[in-house]
């Protein structure tokens, strides 16, 4: 705590934001892209002037965002606040995936694949033998895999030569494909590509190798999102858009190993970062109502730690129906070995190790992250990542300021001191549990926390998380 308090006594002033660990989503209805923390708040609004089908965080940290029925990709840079734009030659864009050197890849539900550069200038056309082309994941030596929406039921996979090949999904019947996740084998091993769809309630399992059809699972419910996602453990999550079931499979037998019901729908999911499960929920459609929402989920039992509300001031979402833009996926399949937030570690260390890829503050040297539920009477915890003979000071704030650099310190203040409640100091790996008290007052309440470490020389500030009270 007292060293907080000489922090506050420095001369404080703004520069522009660090990286910080969050997620851009795209909101259908209310025409406009959010930003939102790893801890539940919606830190960001940017409106735009059309409907949004999704948007995708690219490598770069720009979020490609897809329009409804256009040709057009609207390219926001956050740091500078201002769009570019990508256009296809034909079709409407539909799905948008990158690859380990930052381009992106466009399905146009067409018989072909567009790849454009990080600035939005098309490099090349792969022309596949079917059509319909929708849903694209890329795994982890470079294939692109693309679900078609048609019947009879097949993939295609493009490989880094630009060669495509089809492959029916044996035994599906009335499936049409759309969503397709390649999923996590280890680094350097083939991928099993995940595929849903509409008009059955199926999930499929693809050979990344060989592209043969391993298993066709039954999903214990009608409508089924797209794409799947997995967690830790490797095992696949489905969700419904047509109702409130989501279930996690196991990924070796297909059996349904957790089965959720969360009213009214959850047409999207996906896994955050930390491993967390992340649903999208269609509260309002269109008009005025209740904002949307995107429930964090515990991914082992599939407990709702926080439903994030859509809602920015007096702005709610409607219409939202894409999933949460995360970095789980490319940071553990498709680039595992490269360093989104150039804190010098990979993004597959950091991803198994419990920190952040997209923030340079959160890494191996130490991390602050909250877990759990937030909800009133619960007790959720800050983790500590850190080695074992780290010192650290992590103190908890009412408040935040502009990112301060302070005289003797590395890295940059971002909790309010003035508004300091407590602090704590340990060595290593910790666990800081939090006791919210089941008071209804207490509801939209959130607190900060940030580290402090010391090098051997000095301190340094590290990267900040908190808490928002449901």
């Amino acid at each position: 705590m007292q060293l907080m308090r000489l922090a506050a006594a420095a001369a404080l002033f703004a520069i522009p934001a660090l990286a910080q660990s969050s997620y851009w989503i795209a909101n259908r209805g209310s025409l406009d892209l959010m930003r939102v923390s790893e801890w539940g708040s919606v830190l960001q609004r940017v409106p735009t002037p059309t409907t949004l089908r999704t948007c995708v965080r690219a490598p770069d940290g720009k979020v490609w965002v897809v329009r409804f029925g256009s040709a057009t990709i609207d390219i926001y840079d956050p740091a500078t606040a201002t769009f570019s734009t990508a256009v296809l030659a034909g079709g409407t864009a539909l799905s948008i995936a990158f690859d380990a050197a930052g381009t992106a890849w466009v399905t146009a539900n067409l018989n072909s694949v567009t790849n454009f550069d990080a600035n939005g200038a098309v490099v090349q056309t792969i022309g596949l033998s079917v059509t319909s082309a929708q849903g694209i994941t890329i795994d982890g030596t470079g294939n692109k895999w693309i679900a078609h929406r048609i019947a009879p039921a097949s993939v295609s996979r493009v490989d880094p030569s630009g060669v495509a090949t089809n492959f029916p999904i044996a035994g599906a019947t009335t499936l049409l494909p759309i969503g397709i996740v390649a999923d996590y084998r280890g680094i350097a091993q083939p991928s099993r590509i995940w595929v849903t769809g509409d008009s059955a309630s199926q999930l499929a399992e693809i050979d990344g190798a060989t592209g043969a059809t391993v298993n066709l699972y039954t999903v214990p419910f009608a409508s089924v999102s797209y794409p799947p996602t997995f967690d830790r453990n490797g095992r696949i999550w489905v969700s419904s858009f047509g109702n409130a079931n989501i279930a996690q499979i196991d990924q070796t037998s297909g059996a349904v190993l957790t089965a959720i019901t969360l009213p009214p729908s959850n047409t999207q999911i996906t896994t955050d970062n930390f491993g967390r499960i992340r649903a999208t929920s269609r509260i309002t459609f269109s008009g005025v109502g209740p904002p949307c929402e995107v429930r964090r989920l515990d991914p082992t039992t599939g407990a709702v730690e926080i439903p994030t509300k859509l809602q920015f001031g007096a702005f709610s979402a409607t219409g939202t129906q894409a999933p949460l833009s995360t970095q789980w996926q490319y940071c553990l399949v498709v680039n595992p070995i490269g360093d989104l937030d150039g804190d010098g570690e990979a993004n597959f260390t950091e991803v198994t190790n419990g920190t952040s890829p997209t923030d340079p503050d959160s890494n191996g040297g130490f991390a602050v992250e909250s877990f759990g539920s937030t909800q009133n009477g619960a007790t959720p915890t800050f983790a500590i990542t850190a080695p074992s003979t780290q010192l650290w000071v992590v103190a908890f704030s009412l408040g935040l300021v502009p990112p301060t650099p302070v005289p003797g310190f590395g890295g940059t203040l971002r909790i309010d001191p003035a508004q300091q409640v407590l602090s704590a100091a340990g060595l290593g790996n910790g666990s800081l549990p939090i006791v919210i008290p089941g008071n209804p007052a207490l509801v939209g309440f959130e607190f900060f926390a940030q580290g402090v470490t010391f090098n051997g020389v000095g301190f340094d500030f590290r990267n900040l998380s908190g808490m928002l009270v449901w």
